[in-house]
């Protein structure tokens, strides 16, 4: 493969897809009874340090997980803004 993806590092490409729905099934695996809300900060956390160049779905899932579980991402406050988000079909604010 050549390096002419370096034109547009906003393409996703099959194993990227792979590589996060893989991190998805793995976070969703260790957070136990994740509701709606919760699967969707895990894949907000999950995509935004797969574009940061973290791509080991085992490693993806557990920062995700670890990050879904801090006070700053399940406060009440947090918690409304990504209902809202999910509610109105907006994309993960990058």
């Amino acid at each position: 493969m050549s390096d002419h993806w370096r034109f547009f590092p906003n393409v996703m490409l099959e194993p990227d897809l792979k590589a996060m729905r893989e991190a998805m099934r793995l976070a969703i695996a260790l957070n136990d009874g994740a509701d709606e809300v919760e699967e969707e900060l895990l894949a907000w956390i999950i995509f935004r340090y797969y574009k940061r160049g973290l791509r080991d779905p085992e490693h993806l899932a557990g920062i995700a997980t670890f990050l879904a579980s801090s006070n700053v991402f399940n406060s009440p406050a947090a918690r409304a803004k990504v209902a809202a988000d999910a509610c109105h079909g907006a994309s993960p604010g990058v």
